[in-house]
Protein backbone atom coordinates (compact mmCIF):
# COMPACT_ATOMS: atom_id res chain seq x y z
CA UNK A 1 0.00 0.00 0.00
CA UNK A 2 0.98 3.47 -0.91
CA UNK A 3 1.53 6.33 1.54
CA UNK A 4 -0.97 8.12 -0.54
CA UNK A 5 -3.52 5.06 0.12
CA UNK A 6 -2.45 4.81 3.79
CA UNK A 7 -4.06 8.36 3.81
CA UNK A 8 -7.17 8.00 2.21
CA UNK A 9 -10.32 9.14 4.84
CA UNK A 10 -7.47 11.53 6.41
CA UNK A 11 -8.89 14.66 4.35
CA UNK A 12 -10.21 15.96 7.80
CA UNK A 13 -6.88 16.61 9.40
CA UNK A 14 -6.83 20.04 9.09
CA UNK A 15 -10.22 20.34 11.28
CA UNK A 16 -9.11 17.70 13.35
CA UNK A 17 -5.65 18.90 14.35
CA UNK A 18 -6.77 22.67 14.98
CA UNK A 19 -9.11 21.03 17.38
CA UNK A 20 -6.42 19.12 19.10
CA UNK A 21 -5.20 22.39 19.98
CA UNK A 22 -7.89 23.39 21.75
CA UNK A 23 -8.75 20.02 23.30
CA UNK A 24 -4.98 18.44 23.83
CA UNK A 25 -3.61 19.81 27.44
CA UNK A 26 -0.91 21.88 27.54
CA UNK A 27 1.80 19.10 28.74
CA UNK A 28 4.23 21.88 30.27
CA UNK A 29 3.42 22.93 33.73
CA UNK A 30 6.75 25.49 33.76
CA UNK A 31 6.85 28.42 31.60
CA UNK A 32 7.97 27.12 28.17
CA UNK A 33 6.61 30.10 25.69
CA UNK A 34 5.28 26.99 22.99
CA UNK A 35 2.46 28.99 22.55
CA UNK A 36 3.70 31.89 21.74
CA UNK A 37 5.84 31.04 19.38
CA UNK A 38 5.08 31.73 15.78
CA UNK A 39 3.51 28.99 13.66
CA UNK A 40 6.24 29.65 11.14
CA UNK A 41 9.58 29.64 13.51
CA UNK A 42 8.46 25.87 14.50
CA UNK A 43 9.04 24.56 11.14
CA UNK A 44 12.39 24.61 9.29
CA UNK A 45 13.39 26.74 7.00
CA UNK A 46 13.76 24.01 4.17
CA UNK A 47 10.32 22.48 4.89
CA UNK A 48 8.41 25.84 4.50
CA UNK A 49 9.76 26.55 1.32
CA UNK A 50 8.35 23.16 0.31
CA UNK A 51 5.20 22.87 1.29
CA UNK A 52 4.44 26.36 -0.32
CA UNK A 53 5.50 25.13 -3.58
CA UNK A 54 3.31 22.38 -3.51
CA UNK A 55 1.80 21.96 -0.70
CA UNK A 56 0.39 18.38 -1.25
CA UNK A 57 3.26 16.31 -1.05
CA UNK A 58 4.03 13.91 1.50
CA UNK A 59 7.59 15.53 3.15
CA UNK A 60 9.66 13.89 5.41
CA UNK A 61 9.95 15.18 8.93
CA UNK A 62 11.18 14.81 12.52
CA UNK A 63 8.52 16.19 15.20
CA UNK A 64 9.84 16.91 18.06
CA UNK A 65 7.66 17.52 21.21
CA UNK A 66 8.30 19.75 24.44
CA UNK A 67 9.99 18.80 27.29
CA UNK A 68 8.33 16.86 29.80
CA UNK A 69 6.48 18.49 32.69
CA UNK A 70 6.05 17.87 36.33
CA UNK A 71 6.04 15.30 38.02
CA UNK A 72 7.83 13.22 35.66
CA UNK A 73 6.77 9.83 35.03
CA UNK A 74 9.13 7.47 33.79
CA UNK A 75 10.94 7.61 30.99
CA UNK A 76 9.34 10.89 30.19
CA UNK A 77 11.03 10.59 26.52
CA UNK A 78 9.88 7.52 25.81
CA UNK A 79 6.09 9.09 26.58
CA UNK A 80 7.28 12.18 24.72
CA UNK A 81 8.11 10.38 21.19
CA UNK A 82 4.81 8.22 21.67
CA UNK A 83 3.17 11.50 21.63
CA UNK A 84 4.60 12.68 18.61
CA UNK A 85 4.21 9.01 16.48
CA UNK A 86 0.64 9.26 17.58
CA UNK A 87 0.30 12.95 16.02
CA UNK A 88 1.73 11.45 13.06
CA UNK A 89 -0.49 8.17 12.64
CA UNK A 90 -3.36 10.17 12.93
CA UNK A 91 -2.32 13.27 10.70
CA UNK A 92 0.07 10.99 7.96
CA UNK A 93 2.44 8.27 7.62
CA UNK A 94 4.76 7.08 10.52
CA UNK A 95 7.97 5.89 10.53
CA UNK A 96 8.86 5.48 14.01
CA UNK A 97 9.54 6.89 17.53
CA UNK A 98 12.91 8.57 18.12
CA UNK A 99 13.30 9.21 22.08
CA UNK A 100 16.75 10.19 22.12
CA UNK A 101 15.19 13.64 20.75
CA UNK A 102 12.11 13.26 22.41
CA UNK A 103 10.25 12.93 18.85
CA UNK A 104 9.10 10.82 16.23
CA UNK A 105 10.03 10.19 12.04
CA UNK A 106 6.97 9.91 9.09
CA UNK A 107 5.90 11.61 6.60
CA UNK A 108 3.15 14.54 6.85
CA UNK A 109 1.48 17.17 3.61
CA UNK A 110 1.84 21.30 3.84
CA UNK A 111 -1.33 20.81 5.63
CA UNK A 112 -0.40 18.66 8.41
CA UNK A 113 2.20 20.36 9.05
CA UNK A 114 0.91 23.64 9.38
CA UNK A 115 -1.56 22.28 12.14
CA UNK A 116 1.00 20.50 13.99
CA UNK A 117 3.16 23.54 14.50
CA UNK A 118 0.11 24.99 16.22
CA UNK A 119 -0.14 22.26 18.71
CA UNK A 120 1.27 24.03 21.95
CA UNK A 121 3.22 20.62 22.63
CA UNK A 122 5.45 20.49 19.83
CA UNK A 123 8.31 21.94 20.20
CA UNK A 124 9.89 22.03 16.53
CA UNK A 125 9.33 20.36 12.77
CA UNK A 126 12.34 19.45 11.35
CA UNK A 127 13.36 18.58 7.91
CA UNK A 128 14.65 14.85 7.70
CA UNK A 129 16.43 15.38 5.35
CA UNK A 130 18.28 12.85 2.80
CA UNK A 131 22.21 11.58 4.59
CA UNK A 132 25.07 10.17 2.14
CA UNK A 133 28.11 9.91 2.07
CA UNK A 134 28.45 12.31 -0.98
CA UNK A 135 31.23 12.34 -2.70
CA UNK A 136 33.43 15.37 -4.23
CA UNK A 137 32.94 15.42 -8.01
CA UNK A 138 35.64 17.69 -8.94
CA UNK A 139 38.58 16.71 -10.75
CA UNK A 140 41.50 14.93 -8.50
CA UNK A 141 45.08 16.12 -9.04
CA UNK A 142 47.36 13.86 -10.59
CA UNK A 143 48.50 10.57 -8.71
CA UNK A 144 52.25 9.42 -9.69
CA UNK A 145 52.59 6.11 -11.30
CA UNK A 146 54.32 3.76 -9.13
CA UNK A 147 53.19 5.44 -6.29
CA UNK A 148 51.80 3.21 -3.15
CA UNK A 149 48.19 3.66 -1.48
CA UNK A 150 47.06 3.07 1.99
CA UNK A 151 49.80 4.69 3.99
CA UNK A 152 47.38 5.58 6.73
CA UNK A 153 48.97 3.43 9.56
CA UNK A 154 52.16 4.42 9.06
CA UNK A 155 51.72 8.09 8.62
CA UNK A 156 49.84 8.40 11.57
CA UNK A 157 52.18 5.94 13.37
CA UNK A 158 49.77 3.83 14.49
CA UNK A 159 51.71 0.80 13.46
CA UNK A 160 54.14 1.91 16.33
CA UNK A 161 51.59 0.69 19.10
CA UNK A 162 50.41 -2.39 18.14
CA UNK A 163 53.22 -4.29 19.69
CA UNK A 164 51.66 -3.04 22.59
CA UNK A 165 47.28 -2.44 21.73
CA UNK A 166 45.83 -3.73 18.90
CA UNK A 167 42.34 -2.19 20.25
CA UNK A 168 41.69 -5.82 21.66
CA UNK A 169 37.93 -4.99 23.75
CA UNK A 170 37.24 -1.45 22.34
CA UNK A 171 33.91 -1.79 19.79
CA UNK A 172 33.11 0.95 17.13
CA UNK A 173 29.61 1.52 16.46
CA UNK A 174 29.75 2.11 12.35
CA UNK A 175 26.71 3.76 11.54
CA UNK A 176 26.84 3.68 7.57
CA UNK A 177 25.11 1.09 4.47
CA UNK A 178 26.10 -2.23 6.57
CA UNK A 179 28.91 -4.11 7.26
CA UNK A 180 29.92 -7.79 5.47
CA UNK A 181 31.58 -10.63 6.88
CA UNK A 182 34.78 -10.66 5.83
CA UNK A 183 38.14 -12.43 6.85
CA UNK A 184 39.38 -8.99 7.85
CA UNK A 185 37.17 -8.42 10.53
CA UNK A 186 36.96 -12.39 11.44
CA UNK A 187 33.95 -12.46 14.61
CA UNK A 188 34.95 -9.13 15.77
CA UNK A 189 31.45 -7.73 14.14
CA UNK A 190 29.44 -8.13 17.40
CA UNK A 191 26.09 -7.42 16.13
CA UNK A 192 24.03 -5.64 13.51
CA UNK A 193 20.90 -3.61 13.46
CA UNK A 194 19.38 -1.64 10.72
CA UNK A 195 17.07 1.46 10.20
CA UNK A 196 17.47 1.23 6.63
CA UNK A 197 14.21 -0.50 5.50
CA UNK A 198 15.32 -3.72 6.27
CA UNK A 199 18.29 -5.88 6.32
CA UNK A 200 18.68 -8.14 3.53
CA UNK A 201 20.55 -11.34 5.48
CA UNK A 202 21.96 -12.23 1.90
CA UNK A 203 23.23 -8.92 1.61
CA UNK A 204 24.79 -6.94 4.71
CA UNK A 205 26.31 -4.21 3.02
CA UNK A 206 24.58 -3.76 -0.20
CA UNK A 207 26.46 -0.71 -0.56
CA UNK A 208 29.86 -1.11 -0.16
CA UNK A 209 31.00 2.04 2.02
CA UNK A 210 30.27 0.47 5.69
CA UNK A 211 32.60 -2.23 5.33
CA UNK A 212 35.17 -0.35 3.66
CA UNK A 213 35.03 2.11 6.43
CA UNK A 214 35.17 -0.86 8.93
CA UNK A 215 38.03 -2.15 7.81
CA UNK A 216 39.68 0.89 7.68
CA UNK A 217 39.42 1.03 11.67
CA UNK A 218 39.55 -2.32 12.60
CA UNK A 219 40.68 -4.46 9.99
CA UNK A 220 43.09 -7.15 10.44
CA UNK A 221 44.88 -7.76 7.14
CA UNK A 222 43.83 -11.60 6.86
CA UNK A 223 43.08 -11.85 3.66
CA UNK A 224 46.07 -9.97 2.38
CA UNK A 225 48.89 -11.54 4.62
CA UNK A 226 49.43 -8.08 6.43
CA UNK A 227 49.42 -6.26 3.99
CA UNK A 228 46.07 -3.75 3.90
CA UNK A 229 45.66 -3.51 7.66
CA UNK A 230 43.32 -0.95 9.69
CA UNK A 231 43.99 0.80 12.33
CA UNK A 232 42.92 -0.85 15.29
CA UNK A 233 43.30 -4.29 13.81
CA UNK A 234 41.76 -6.29 17.13
CA UNK A 235 38.73 -3.87 18.24
CA UNK A 236 35.16 -4.77 17.57
CA UNK A 237 32.61 -3.65 15.34
CA UNK A 238 28.86 -3.00 15.66
CA UNK A 239 27.03 -2.68 12.69
CA UNK A 240 24.33 -0.42 12.20
CA UNK A 241 22.96 0.21 9.52
CA UNK A 242 21.46 3.59 8.09
CA UNK A 243 21.64 3.88 4.36
CA UNK A 244 20.65 1.66 1.50
CA UNK A 245 22.69 0.54 -1.27
CA UNK A 246 22.63 3.56 -3.10
CA UNK A 247 24.24 5.56 -0.13
CA UNK A 248 20.96 7.20 0.88
CA UNK A 249 19.52 7.43 4.27
CA UNK A 250 17.25 9.84 6.11
CA UNK A 251 18.68 12.00 9.10
CA UNK A 252 15.77 10.32 11.16
CA UNK A 253 17.21 6.46 10.32
CA UNK A 254 20.84 8.01 11.81
CA UNK A 255 19.51 9.50 15.14
CA UNK A 256 17.37 6.30 15.75
CA UNK A 257 20.52 4.27 15.14
CA UNK A 258 22.43 6.65 17.84
CA UNK A 259 19.74 6.15 20.00
CA UNK A 260 20.11 2.04 19.84
CA UNK A 261 23.74 2.56 20.24
CA UNK A 262 23.29 4.68 23.15
CA UNK A 263 21.21 1.99 24.72
CA UNK A 264 23.25 -0.64 24.18
CA UNK A 265 26.78 0.69 24.75
CA UNK A 266 27.31 -1.00 27.97
CA UNK A 267 26.50 -4.48 25.98
CA UNK A 268 29.26 -4.46 23.83
CA UNK A 269 31.36 -2.29 25.39
CA UNK A 270 30.65 0.62 22.46
CA UNK A 271 32.99 3.63 23.32
CA UNK A 272 33.24 4.69 19.58
CA UNK A 273 30.25 5.87 17.32
CA UNK A 274 31.70 6.45 13.33
CA UNK A 275 29.33 8.89 11.17
CA UNK A 276 31.18 8.73 7.63
CA UNK A 277 28.03 10.52 6.47
CA UNK A 278 26.28 13.58 6.34
CA UNK A 279 23.82 15.94 5.34
CA UNK A 280 22.88 20.01 4.06
CA UNK A 281 23.06 21.82 7.69
CA UNK A 282 20.14 23.64 9.18
CA UNK A 283 20.48 27.12 9.63
CA UNK A 284 22.59 26.38 12.69
CA UNK A 285 23.42 23.32 14.51
CA UNK A 286 21.28 24.40 17.67
CA UNK A 287 18.17 23.12 15.18
CA UNK A 288 19.84 20.47 14.23
CA UNK A 289 17.99 16.94 15.84
CA UNK A 290 21.21 15.05 14.89
CA UNK A 291 23.51 17.43 16.59
CA UNK A 292 21.67 16.42 19.66
CA UNK A 293 21.18 12.91 19.26
CA UNK A 294 25.07 13.33 18.71
CA UNK A 295 25.43 15.35 22.22
CA UNK A 296 23.34 13.15 24.38
CA UNK A 297 25.70 9.88 22.91
CA UNK A 298 28.89 12.54 23.98
CA UNK A 299 27.30 13.17 27.07
CA UNK A 300 26.53 9.19 27.89
CA UNK A 301 30.44 8.40 27.21
CA UNK A 302 30.50 7.90 23.22
CA UNK A 303 33.04 9.21 21.62
CA UNK A 304 31.71 10.44 18.02
CA UNK A 305 33.78 10.89 14.98
CA UNK A 306 31.88 12.39 12.04
CA UNK A 307 33.15 13.64 8.64
CA UNK A 308 33.84 17.17 7.84
CA UNK A 309 32.22 16.24 3.91
CA UNK A 310 33.72 16.56 0.56
CA UNK A 311 32.34 19.54 -0.61
CA UNK A 312 35.48 22.02 -0.55
CA UNK A 313 37.68 23.61 -1.15
CA UNK A 314 35.07 26.79 -0.15
CA UNK A 315 34.66 27.94 3.09
CA UNK A 316 30.97 26.91 4.90
CA UNK A 317 31.08 23.20 3.27
CA UNK A 318 30.76 21.79 6.37
CA UNK A 319 28.00 18.72 7.04
CA UNK A 320 26.19 17.88 9.86
CA UNK A 321 26.53 16.16 11.76
CA UNK A 322 30.25 17.75 11.27
CA UNK A 323 29.21 21.29 12.16
CA UNK A 324 28.35 20.19 15.92
CA UNK A 325 30.75 21.85 18.05
CA UNK A 326 30.88 18.52 20.41
CA UNK A 327 31.68 16.15 18.02
CA UNK A 328 35.38 14.97 16.38
CA UNK A 329 34.89 16.42 12.89
CA UNK A 330 37.33 15.25 10.82
CA UNK A 331 39.15 16.45 7.32
CA UNK A 332 41.23 14.77 4.87
CA UNK A 333 44.67 14.85 4.00
CA UNK A 334 46.15 14.37 0.57
CA UNK A 335 49.41 11.94 1.59
CA UNK A 336 50.69 12.18 -2.53
CA UNK A 337 51.02 8.49 -2.39
CA UNK A 338 54.50 9.15 0.00
CA UNK A 339 55.60 7.92 3.25
CA UNK A 340 57.16 11.15 3.74
CA UNK A 341 55.05 14.02 5.18
CA UNK A 342 56.41 17.04 3.49
CA UNK A 343 54.67 16.46 0.28
CA UNK A 344 51.21 16.04 2.29
CA UNK A 345 48.54 18.84 1.51
CA UNK A 346 44.92 19.79 2.75
CA UNK A 347 42.60 17.59 0.64
CA UNK A 348 41.23 19.50 -3.02
CA UNK A 349 37.50 18.04 -1.61
CA UNK A 350 38.01 18.16 2.48
CA UNK A 351 35.54 20.58 3.69
CA UNK A 352 35.87 23.29 6.23
CA UNK A 353 34.83 26.66 7.88
CA UNK A 354 33.05 28.14 11.29
CA UNK A 355 29.60 27.20 11.10
CA UNK A 356 26.95 29.90 12.06
CA UNK A 357 27.41 29.65 16.40
CA UNK A 358 30.02 27.07 16.19
CA UNK A 359 33.50 26.46 16.50
CA UNK A 360 36.09 26.15 13.17
CA UNK A 361 36.00 22.58 11.58
CA UNK A 362 37.35 20.05 11.03
CA UNK A 363 39.23 19.20 14.18
CA UNK A 364 41.97 17.84 12.85
CA UNK A 365 43.07 15.42 9.43
CA UNK A 366 43.35 12.25 8.58
CA UNK A 367 44.80 10.55 5.79
CA UNK A 368 42.13 10.73 2.96
CA UNK A 369 43.25 9.83 -0.52
CA UNK A 370 42.77 6.56 -1.88
CA UNK A 371 42.43 4.03 0.81
CA UNK A 372 42.53 0.68 0.27
CA UNK A 373 40.07 -1.23 2.50
CA UNK A 374 37.66 -4.20 2.46
CA UNK A 375 36.03 -5.15 -0.68
CA UNK A 376 32.49 -6.25 -1.01
CA UNK A 377 32.06 -7.98 -4.13
CA UNK A 378 28.88 -6.86 -6.24
CA UNK A 379 28.11 -4.13 -4.07
CA UNK A 380 26.47 -0.69 -5.70
CA UNK A 381 30.18 0.56 -5.19
CA UNK A 382 31.92 -2.45 -6.95
CA UNK A 383 29.46 -2.36 -10.00
CA UNK A 384 29.82 1.63 -10.27
CA UNK A 385 33.90 1.92 -9.70
CA UNK A 386 35.72 -1.51 -11.30
CA UNK A 387 38.54 0.10 -11.16
CA UNK A 388 38.62 1.04 -7.88
CA UNK A 389 39.55 -2.64 -7.36
CA UNK A 390 43.06 -3.37 -5.59
CA UNK A 391 45.29 -6.77 -5.88
CA UNK A 392 47.25 -7.14 -2.82
CA UNK A 393 50.73 -9.04 -3.29
CA UNK A 394 49.08 -12.49 -2.62
CA UNK A 395 46.10 -12.05 -4.60
CA UNK A 396 43.37 -11.42 -2.65
CA UNK A 397 41.29 -7.91 -3.34
CA UNK A 398 40.45 -4.92 -2.16
CA UNK A 399 38.89 -1.65 -3.07
CA UNK A 400 39.77 2.17 -3.14
CA UNK A 401 38.05 4.76 -2.10
CA UNK A 402 38.82 8.68 -1.47
CA UNK A 403 36.92 10.77 0.70
CA UNK A 404 36.51 12.46 4.44
CA UNK A 405 34.43 9.30 5.37
CA UNK A 406 37.42 6.98 4.64
CA UNK A 407 39.52 9.90 7.03
CA UNK A 408 36.89 9.43 9.35
CA UNK A 409 37.65 6.16 9.65
CA UNK A 410 41.09 6.60 10.31
CA UNK A 411 40.37 8.83 13.07
CA UNK A 412 38.09 6.16 14.69
CA UNK A 413 41.05 3.86 14.77
CA UNK A 414 42.97 5.77 16.96
CA UNK A 415 40.54 6.50 19.34
CA UNK A 416 39.77 3.14 19.81
CA UNK A 417 43.48 2.41 20.55
CA UNK A 418 43.65 5.56 22.79
CA UNK A 419 41.06 4.57 24.65
CA UNK A 420 42.17 0.75 24.86
CA UNK A 421 45.39 1.99 26.89
CA UNK A 422 43.10 4.98 28.90
CA UNK A 423 39.31 3.11 29.16
CA UNK A 424 38.33 6.01 31.87
CA UNK A 425 38.95 8.77 29.47
CA UNK A 426 35.82 10.59 28.74
CA UNK A 427 34.59 11.94 25.30
CA UNK A 428 35.89 15.54 26.24
CA UNK A 429 39.85 13.85 27.35
CA UNK A 430 39.64 11.58 23.52
CA UNK A 431 39.21 14.56 21.84
CA UNK A 432 41.46 16.52 23.38
CA UNK A 433 44.33 13.63 23.21
CA UNK A 434 43.63 13.45 19.21
CA UNK A 435 43.82 16.99 18.55
CA UNK A 436 46.35 17.98 20.94
CA UNK A 437 49.08 15.60 19.72
CA UNK A 438 48.80 16.27 15.66
CA UNK A 439 51.75 16.11 13.78
CA UNK A 440 52.78 18.82 11.50
CA UNK A 441 52.87 18.88 7.93
CA UNK A 442 53.81 20.08 4.42
CA UNK A 443 56.91 21.94 3.10
CA UNK A 444 58.62 22.83 6.63
CA UNK A 445 55.63 21.46 8.37
CA UNK A 446 53.82 24.65 6.71
CA UNK A 447 51.07 23.71 4.52
CA UNK A 448 49.44 26.21 2.44
CA UNK A 449 45.78 26.33 3.06
CA UNK A 450 43.10 28.92 2.12
CA UNK A 451 42.31 29.94 6.17
CA UNK A 452 44.78 28.95 8.99
CA UNK A 453 41.82 27.22 10.43
CA UNK A 454 40.73 24.95 7.29
CA UNK A 455 42.86 21.89 8.59
CA UNK A 456 41.93 22.05 12.42
CA UNK A 457 44.98 21.29 14.67
CA UNK A 458 47.27 19.57 12.21
CA UNK A 459 47.22 16.09 10.61
CA UNK A 460 46.67 12.94 13.10
CA UNK A 461 49.24 11.58 15.07
CA UNK A 462 47.94 8.08 16.54
CA UNK A 463 50.84 7.30 18.19
CA UNK A 464 51.71 10.72 19.91
CA UNK A 465 47.82 10.13 21.35
CA UNK A 466 48.06 6.62 22.48
CA UNK A 467 51.30 7.96 24.94
CA UNK A 468 49.52 11.12 26.06
CA UNK A 469 48.17 11.05 29.38
CA UNK A 470 44.47 13.06 29.91
CA UNK A 471 44.30 16.86 28.77
CA UNK A 472 41.77 19.72 29.32
CA UNK A 473 39.02 19.38 27.52
CA UNK A 474 38.27 21.52 24.20
CA UNK A 475 34.69 21.53 24.83
CA UNK A 476 34.25 23.94 27.69
CA UNK A 477 32.27 27.05 27.57
CA UNK A 478 30.10 25.28 24.53
CA UNK A 479 26.56 25.66 24.49
CA UNK A 480 24.32 22.63 23.42
CA UNK A 481 20.98 22.26 20.61
CA UNK A 482 18.11 22.88 21.55
CA UNK A 483 16.94 19.10 21.40
CA UNK A 484 19.71 18.43 23.48
CA UNK A 485 18.22 20.86 26.12
CA UNK A 486 14.88 20.11 26.00
CA UNK A 487 15.49 16.19 26.24
CA UNK A 488 17.98 16.60 29.51
CA UNK A 489 15.25 19.31 30.66
CA UNK A 490 13.47 15.92 33.22
CA UNK A 491 16.87 14.67 33.80
CA UNK A 492 18.68 17.83 34.86
CA UNK A 493 15.83 19.09 36.63
CA UNK A 494 17.05 19.85 40.39
CA UNK A 495 20.64 20.00 39.75
CA UNK A 496 22.27 23.44 40.80
CA UNK A 497 21.82 26.61 38.38
CA UNK A 498 24.75 28.75 37.67
CA UNK A 499 24.61 31.21 35.08
CA UNK A 500 27.12 32.81 32.36
CA UNK A 501 25.83 36.18 32.87
CA UNK A 502 23.68 37.46 36.17
CA UNK A 503 22.18 39.69 34.14
CA UNK A 504 21.51 38.67 30.73
CA UNK A 505 18.78 40.00 28.86
CA UNK A 506 17.80 42.11 31.57
CA UNK A 507 16.64 38.95 33.72
CA UNK A 508 17.62 38.69 37.46
CA UNK A 509 19.01 35.30 37.00
CA UNK A 510 19.72 34.75 40.53
CA UNK A 511 16.44 35.12 41.55
CA UNK A 512 15.35 31.84 39.47
CA UNK A 513 14.75 28.35 40.24
CA UNK A 514 13.61 24.56 38.35
CA UNK A 515 10.02 26.09 38.71
CA UNK A 516 9.86 29.03 37.87
CA UNK A 517 12.67 28.95 34.79
CA UNK A 518 11.54 29.45 31.30
CA UNK A 519 13.16 26.48 29.87
CA UNK A 520 14.07 27.93 26.22
CA UNK A 521 16.44 29.58 23.97
CA UNK A 522 17.42 32.85 26.40
CA UNK A 523 18.24 30.66 29.56
CA UNK A 524 19.89 28.12 26.83
CA UNK A 525 22.40 30.56 25.93
CA UNK A 526 22.88 31.52 29.43
CA UNK A 527 23.25 28.99 31.15
CA UNK A 528 26.46 27.41 32.56
CA UNK A 529 26.60 23.83 30.69
CA UNK A 530 29.54 22.75 32.36
CA UNK A 531 28.40 23.48 35.61
CA UNK A 532 26.30 20.19 35.65
CA UNK A 533 27.25 17.27 37.29
CA UNK A 534 26.79 14.72 34.22
CA UNK A 535 27.52 11.68 36.34
CA UNK A 536 24.96 12.36 38.86
CA UNK A 537 22.19 11.30 35.85
CA UNK A 538 20.40 8.05 36.19
CA UNK A 539 21.91 7.15 33.01
CA UNK A 540 20.53 4.05 32.72
CA UNK A 541 16.94 4.45 34.13
CA UNK A 542 16.67 6.38 30.67
CA UNK A 543 14.87 4.07 27.60
CA UNK A 544 16.97 5.76 24.66
CA UNK A 545 16.31 2.37 22.51
CA UNK A 546 13.55 2.58 19.45
CA UNK A 547 10.41 1.73 20.47
CA UNK A 548 9.36 0.46 17.11
CA UNK A 549 10.75 1.39 13.26
CA UNK A 550 8.56 1.06 10.13
CA UNK A 551 10.66 -0.12 7.93
CA UNK A 552 8.00 -0.54 4.79
CA UNK A 553 7.06 3.39 5.34
CA UNK A 554 11.05 4.32 5.12
CA UNK A 555 11.73 2.43 2.55
CA UNK A 556 9.08 3.77 0.36
CA UNK A 557 10.49 7.35 0.35
CA UNK A 558 11.06 8.91 -2.77
CA UNK A 559 15.48 9.76 -2.70
CA UNK A 560 16.07 13.64 -3.29
CA UNK A 561 19.48 11.58 -5.37
CA UNK A 562 21.91 8.29 -6.13
CA UNK A 563 24.07 9.28 -3.74
CA UNK A 564 27.20 6.43 -5.02
CA UNK A 565 26.94 7.91 -7.96
CA UNK A 566 29.02 11.17 -7.27
CA UNK A 567 31.41 8.90 -6.01
CA UNK A 568 34.06 10.07 -8.62
CA UNK A 569 37.16 8.78 -10.27
CA UNK A 570 39.82 8.78 -7.76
Amino acid sequence: MSMYARLTGRRFIVALLLAMVVLTPHVVTTPARAESIPQSLKIAPALLDRIASDPLKLQPVIVEMQHASLPFGGQPNVQLAQQALTLLSTSGVPVGTLPIVDGAAGWLAGAGIQALALLPNVAYIHDDTSVSPRRSSSPAPPWQPGHLTSLYPQETHADRIWPQSQGTGVTVAVLDSGVAADPDLGTRVLTAVSFAGGRNPNRPDPGGHGTHVAGIIAGSGARSQGEFVGMAPRANIVDVQVLDANGNGRLSSVVAGIGWVVAHRAQYNIRVVNLSLGAPPPPTYHQDPLAAAVEIAWKRGLVVVAAAGNSGPSSGSVQSPGIDPYAITVGASDDQGTLTLTDDTLAWFSSWGTPIDGRPKPDLLAPGRRLVSVRVPGSTLDGLFSDHVVAAHNGSSYFRLTGTSQASGVVSGAAALVVARQPNLTPDQVKAILIGTTQRYGPNGNPVLPDASADGSGLLDASAAYNSGPRSSPNGGLRPSNGFARTMYAFLYGQPLNWNNPSYHGIVWSLLTWPTLTWDNIAWDNIAWDSFNWSNIAWDNIAWDNGGWDNIAWDRSGWDNIAWDKAGTD
